[in-house]
């Protein structure tokens, strides 16, 4: 989502956005354009990334910023201003980068690169894993799971908040899981 009152800023942001999905190879993502803060939280969809001015009329940038934050707390943000004084401000709610206007294609390309990454990441540990239960099989965040336990015949999935006992054996679990993330013990 490019969410910016000045058109020529959304026009040639957008231009720099399909030029660098095109250099990577990559498929273009569908852009939505909005004009207001107001505009971009009435978004029925969930952003992946938003570029988002920080002085529009109607709600400000950095209020958009934080409540969009608070709906969709794995969103990238940058924040695309001509006004420095607002980092501060920006940082509150973790904006991923602070851009400056006019936007510096090669400075646009390095950050987007980053995001890319982070979305990535984002996208790996949000997997859902399969779990069979007593009471059927249920799915769980793989970013959720602090560790699995084997033991009495059956294996113990510990998250922050619960344990679960599940019927999948330890190689069940090692088939799902991403063992970058995770690693084995030795049994003893």
């Amino acid at each position: 989502i490019i969410c910016d009152d000045d058109k020529e800023i959304s026009i040639t942001l957008e231009q720099y956005l399909k030029e660098w999905f095109t250099e990577k190879n990559i498929d273009q993502p569908s852009y939505t354009y909005c004009e207001s803060g107001e505009a971009l939280l009435s978004e029925e969809q969930t952003p992946d990334i938003v570029f988002l001015d920080v002085e529009m009329d109607g709600i400000s940038g950095i209020d958009t910023g934080q409540r969009l934050k608070e709906r969709f707390p794995d969103v990238i943000i940058f924040m695309v201003t001509s006004y420095i004084d607002y980092l501060d401000d920006a940082m509150r709610f973790h904006v991923f980068r602070y851009l400056t206007k006019p936007v510096e294609k090669d400075r646009l390309y390095r950050n987007l690169e980053d995001a890319m990454e982070h979305l990535e990441v984002l996208r790996h540990t949000r997997k859902k894993i399969e779990m069979k239960t007593d009471g059927g099989v249920t799915f769980l965040d793989m970013s959720d799971i602090v560790y699995i336990e084997a033991r009495e015949q059956r294996t113990f999935v510990y998250t922050r908040e619960k344990e679960y006992r599940s019927w999948n054996t330890l190689q069940e679990w090692i088939a799902q899981l991403d063992m970058e993330s995770f690693f084995q013990p030795h049994r003893s």
